[in-house]
């Protein structure tokens, strides 16, 4: 009995050291995203070239961001508050679950309630032969 619980516990001893020496997969991958989105900020609005968002870069990146929110959340943000309100997210998923409906209505032709690649495809181009004003986007 005592080797059962000597070898659990050592066990149990090993996997939480491998765990705290060795970083797992998702924190690494975690890390480099972060990266990534830092040197993109800096890359997309550094305008002086210091290594550092400004003030007035910050200002440039806020106005950046509620322009993409208005683009593409715009229609649903009904109060007006830059922020989809719980109501408003299931009014955006309602139209977007009749938007895929509508799409596989339109497009599948073999009737299996699925678009496969074939179908996929031809809707994607019946959505990029659309003049731009009227293209559904995500």
């Amino acid at each position: 009995m005592n080797t059962q619980l000597t070898y659990r516990g050592a066990l149990a001893l090993s996997l939480l050291a491998f765990t705290l020496i060795h970083p797992t997969h998702r924190l690494l991958a975690q890390a480099c995203t972060d990266d990534d989105k830092k040197a993109k900020m800096l890359k997309r609005f550094d305008a002086n070239q210091n290594g550092q968002i400004d003030p007035d870069e910050q200002k440039a990146a806020d106005q950046s961001r509620q322009e993409l929110f208005q683009r593409l959340h715009g229609k649903y943000d009904t109060d007006q508050d830059g922020k989809l309100s719980e109501s408003e997210k299931a009014a955006r998923k309602a139209d977007l679950a009749n938007r895929k409906k509508e799409a596989i209505s339109k497009f599948d032709l073999d009737g299996d309630g699925r678009l496969n690649p074939e179908e996929k495809k031809a809707a994607k181009a019946a959505r990029n032969s659309q003049p731009s004003g009227q293209a559904n986007k995500k």
